[in-house]
């Protein structure tokens, strides 16, 4: 009846409760909760089915004056999140840090901090609010005000797509700059001259390295750059449909799109539709993250496929071995594979 009486009002169940339930001393439920070695099989198990039962969880603040701290990692979001993930990146990302986490004992976490948060909690203030032990960022672009505080930060930190100088950062990534330029002369052997690029934006490094692949590849071939046909579409579709429309029709000419996002291709198609030029009969598009849409749209957009559970995995083994005190790369390229497909077939 007391019992029913404590739930009932939502009183916290203590530690007290559980050792009397189980019928043994305060110390003998702590000593079993701690995984110390004085307790007998037996008991520690009578005493972890009791605080199951109760619903018992050990006071944190307690854990730590005794020395005891939970090891926490987090997974934060530095942009702004999309009402879709088509490329399957945040959730591929998510995933492996959660499988790594659980595995390895972690305590893990997700934070949104877009650039209107950051100018109201620093970088350094935040990990230490949530008393995290390593962090892994997604989305940081060099505008925002975690880009310079996580160069002077000393918690062990993993980034994605972006490359600092610092002995606490590490960073995460496909070779962008050389996937790219793989894509670009792939439109080349395929016979097109006259490659416009419609890049993201230009505070994102991942852009800046998607451009410089495309830029070396033209070079390599003896290609004029025409800087008037690269376009900033802030990886958004709908600005995609109207640069690549602007382009066309200002640069008949134009003979293939190189997109920094499947995204962009995807508007590029859609905005070339509207003028009734054809694809890839017209004009080729090459994307880059390789959508699960995109094989089915043109018979297939061709693009830089990406490995987003495996980017999770990674980050979440180099944060916790930087964390133990391992020295570890500056970056830890991962995989990728071009898809050629239809949309660059003449």
């Amino acid at each position: 009846m007391a019992k029913d009486r404590k739930l009932y009002l939502n009183e916290r169940t203590t530690i007290r409760d559980v050792a009397q339930e189980a019928g043994v001393s305060l110390t003998t439920v702590s000593h079993a909760l701690n995984g110390y070695k004085d307790v007998s099989e037996k008991t520690r198990q009578k005493v972890m089915e009791v605080a199951r039962r109760l619903d018992y969880m050990p006071d944190e603040a307690g854990r730590s004056l005794r020395g005891i701290q939970k090891k926490t990692i987090a997974l934060l979001l530095a942009g702004e999140l999309p009402e879709e993930d088509p490329s399957g990146m945040m959730f591929g990302l998510t995933s492996g840090i959660y499988k790594i986490a659980q595995k390895m004992e972690y305590e893990f976490t997700i934070l949104t901090m877009p650039t209107n948060k950051q100018i109201k909690i620093s970088f350094g203030q935040i990990c230490k609010k949530k008393k995290l032990t390593g962090i892994i960022v997604d989305g940081l672009a060099m505008d925002m005000p975690y880009y310079e505080q996580i160069k002077n930060s000393e918690i062990p930190c993993v980034l994605v797509d972006v490359a600092l100088e610092s002995d606490h950062v590490c960073e995460v990534s496909v070779d962008n700059e050389k996937a790219s330029f793989e894509e670009v002369e792939h439109l080349i052997e395929n016979g097109c001259r006259n490659i416009a690029m419609l890049s993201g934006k230009k505070m994102a490094q991942v852009s800046e390295r998607r451009e410089c692949g495309y830029r070396r590849a033209l070079e390599k071939h003896g290609l004029h750059i025409r800087e008037e046909w690269i376009e900033d579409c802030l990886f958004e579709q709908k600005i995609a449909v109207q640069k690549s429309i602007e382009l066309k029709k200002s640069y008949p000419e134009i003979d293939a799109f190189f997109c920094a996002s499947d995204g962009i291709a995807i508007g590029a198609i859609e905005g070339m539709g509207q003028l009734g030029v054809r694809v890839p009969d017209d004009v080729a598009i090459a994307g880059f993250d390789d959508y699960t849409v995109s094989q089915y749209i043109h018979g297939g957009i061709t693009s830089i496929k990406q490995y987003p559970y495996k980017m999770g995995v990674a980050c979440a083994n180099t944060v916790i071995s930087m964390i133990e005190g391992n020295r570890v790369p500056d970056w830890i390229p991962m995989e990728y594979k071009l898809m050629k497909r239809a949309s660059t077939k003449k």
